[in-house]
């Protein structure tokens, strides 16, 4: 009842308190969600604006795009009119991309096949023939050369000059070769394609491999530079593959030639202006294939077949970017829809928008002198913060509308509390103070319980001890009385039978004795204050008294005895009272706890390093789990506790001090039902 008492006015005035502190939790918690909002909706128009701005740009704008360089340089100029923008990219009706970098499905060059004049077609099979079938290369030049003459058109002469170029190099005749390829390249034609690839790209191609199987190292690499100029200024579409092979086969080669290893060239300044221009378009290339790959499919469809749709302006996201803005499109006017145009896309510029867009909005909004303001990604991953401060814990975030899929504005406080860290000091307190009770009380409670535990259990174990050692007393006293009775009476007038009562009367003192100094030495052994008097003694003679004193004992109880000990003695330094007592407190234990089978073995032997006293009955046995405890004062196993004759409980544990106070121990074997097999070890030179 009391504890009741306690209990109601403490759990109410904490609910209240709680109740308090939380409400101030959520006022603060709306007042920092419209801190957010606002942050939110100012970035949201802005790019809001910057979008209407660009779509602006595009319907004024009167540049005439005749071909894909105008078209390339009027998305540059777009690009750097409004940086919030990057990758900028045309999308044409059947699904072709072209950006300010790259073309993909663009169908930029003409189709490679086409046939020769007859004349020169003439000329033209009969080296292929020699070439390819006779192994004739001389006679294969010779015919592709009286080809030449007669050719007609660029596309002719530079077939051609290939093909004289690539027999003198299958003759070894690199020098020869490499001049016919250096002939195409003085053509300064970019539109003129061998198969699907510039016809500069493949000359100077094979005068890079021309001059490496001469081992010119330094016209290969100044060749393999010029290569990788062209590759990187003039790509053209990545539909078959062509180009990225071309490109990556260029870096290769530069790499083991050890010219792009190195920033900072003395010797070519101008290549750290190519890996830049190579970064650049990598990342451009990347960025167009995903778009062509995972979302063009949609936009193109709908602007195809839906007129609708064609004063839209929407955002698609982006797969596989997790912190990426989204990807937008704007569907172009009809002036650019005539040339097959249907829209231009676009990414938002992270970097653009983090480090300049929503720093610069950021100055409008009053934010107080303890708050700032980050944008996170995905996770919760920190992709802006205001001031440069380490904090992961924000006081509340809002998601962005679908323009930034995965992106929030946060607010942090500066010394990187959370909204539960502000109001938490005085919900601590409350809680400690209220925890403080209930704990002082509960421990009020388990102390008084375990005291009155500690104390009925002290009693019983007094009350058995007392109970145990007098029924242990018992036994010799009556034994003494009976023939001391009998000798008093003068009815026993043979002298032997006269001293074997005698004999008795003296081996049951000499037990009763035993069990007092079992109770003694206990009282010793547990103070500390036990202390054993070492000798060189012979163990087996010890062993011999012991039985001797235990004898009448053992066989008025019907045992059967056997003691195994060696004929030589076993030299040792021991008290020899205390071993006689350990082993008789074992054969005591072994009288008492055998039912039938009444069978006692005592054995003493050697082995390498131990004089071992060992005690096996056939009695009832201890199970696995008492074997650990029945060396603990007091204990008895339950099937011992069961049996009619008790014992104090201290003879185990006696015999364990026993056996440590020599440097040795004592080990026991048993099973329910099978008996049991005390060990005494004790060391032949003492530790």
């Amino acid at each position: 009842m009391g504890l009741i008492l306690i209990l109601v006015p403490g759990a109410v005035i904490s609910y209240l308190s709680l109740k308090s502190i939380n409400d101030k939790a959520e006022n603060l918690r709306e007042k920092y969600k419209g801190t957010v909002s606002l942050v939110k909706d100012k970035l949201e128009s802005a790019i809001f604006r910057k979008e209407a701005n660009l779509r602006n740009a595009i319907t004024d704008s009167s540049f005439k795009l005749e071909n894909e360089n105008d078209i390339k340089t009027w998305i540059s100029n777009l690009e750097a009119e409004n940086p919030v923008f990057i990758n900028l990219f045309l999308v044409r009706n059947d699904g072709g991309l072209l950006s300010s970098f790259v073309s993909l499905d663009w169908n930029t060059f003409p189709e490679s096949t086409f046939e020769l004049n007859k004349k020169a077609a003439g000329y033209f099979n009969n080296a292929e023939t020699a070439e390819f079938i006779n192994k004739n290369y001389n006679e294969a030049i010779r015919l592709y050369q009286t080809a030449l003459i007669h050719s007609t058109s660029v596309k002719e002469r530079v077939l051609i000059l290939s093909r004289i170029g690539r027999c003198r190099f299958k003759k070894g005749d690199y020098q020869e070769g490499i001049r016919e390829y250096k002939r195409i390249i003085g053509m300064k034609n970019n539109e003129v394609t061998i198969g699907n690839v510039p016809a500069n790209i493949v000359a100077l191609t094979q005068v890079a491999n021309g001059f490496k199987e001469m081992n010119a190292e330094k016209e290969h690499q100044e060749v393999l530079l010029e290569l990788y100029s062209q590759l990187l200024y003039h790509p053209w579409d990545l539909q078959n593959g062509d180009y990225i092979y071309y490109l990556k086969s260029a870096r290769r080669e530069l790499e083991e030639a050890k010219l792009l290893n190195t920033t900072g060239n003395f010797n070519n300044p101008k290549i750290d202006e190519l890996k830049t221009r190579e970064h650049k378009l990598l990342q451009q290339i990347r960025f167009i294939e995903s778009v062509h790959k995972d979302l063009l499919q949609g936009p193109v469809s709908e602007m195809n077949h839906n007129t609708s749709f064609r004063s839209a302006m929407f955002n698609i996201s982006r797969n596989g970017y997790s912190n990426e803005p989204r990807i937008g499109f704007i569907n172009l006017p009809e002036t650019f829809q005539e040339t097959k145009l249907l829209l231009l896309g676009y990414q938002f510029n992270k970097d653009y928008i983090l480090n300049t867009l929503f720093p610069g909005i950021l100055t409008s909004v009053d934010l107080g002198k303890d708050e700032m303001t980050g944008i996170l990604g995905r996770n919760d991953s920190l992709l802006y913060m205001q001031h440069d401060q380490p904090i992961t814990d924000y006081l509340i975030a809002d998601d962005f509308s679908s323009m930034f899929a995965g992106w929030k504005v946060a607010l942090f406080n500066r010394q990187g509390k959370t909204i539960e860290d502000l109001v938490g000091k005085e919900k601590h307190l409350y809680l400690i103070l209220f925890s403080g009770i209930i704990i002082v009380m509960l421990i009020g409670t388990v102390v008084t319980v375990r005291a009155v535990i500690h104390e009925t259990e002290v009693s019983r174990m007094k009350s058995e001890f007392v109970s145990n050692v007098s029924h242990e007393l018992k036994t010799p006293l009556s034994l003494i009385r009976m023939f001391g009775e009998t000798l008093d009476t003068g009815i026993v007038t043979d002298e032997k039978k006269r001293r074997e009562f005698y004999s008795i009367i003296r081996k049951e003192s000499e037990r009763l004795t035993h069990l007092i100094d079992n109770v003694l030495d206990f009282s010793k052994m547990d103070t500390g204050a036990k202390k054993y008097y070492f000798e060189e003694a012979d163990l087996v003679k010890g062993v011999k008294n012991s039985l001797e004193a235990y004898k009448f004992h053992i066989r008025e109880n019907g045992f059967k005895i056997e003691a195994i000990l060696p004929d030589e003695p076993v030299m040792l330094k021991i008290d020899r009272d205390a071993i006689s007592q350990a082993l008789l407190n074992l054969l005591s234990n072994a009288v008492k706890y055998s039912e039938e089978r009444k069978y006692i073995q005592v054995k003493v032997e050697k082995d390498k390093d131990s004089a071992l006293i060992s005690v096996t009955d056939q009695g009832i046995g201890i199970s696995r789990d008492q074997q650990k405890k029945i060396f603990e004062k007091f204990y008895q196993a339950p099937a011992a506790a069961e049996k009619e004759k008790q014992g104090s409980g201290l003879g185990l544990t006696l015999v364990k001090h026993i056996a440590e106070a020599h440097g040795g121990n004592v080990e026991v074997k048993s099973e329910p039902g099978r008996g049991s097999r005390f060990t005494i070890k004790i060391p032949l030179k003492p530790e």
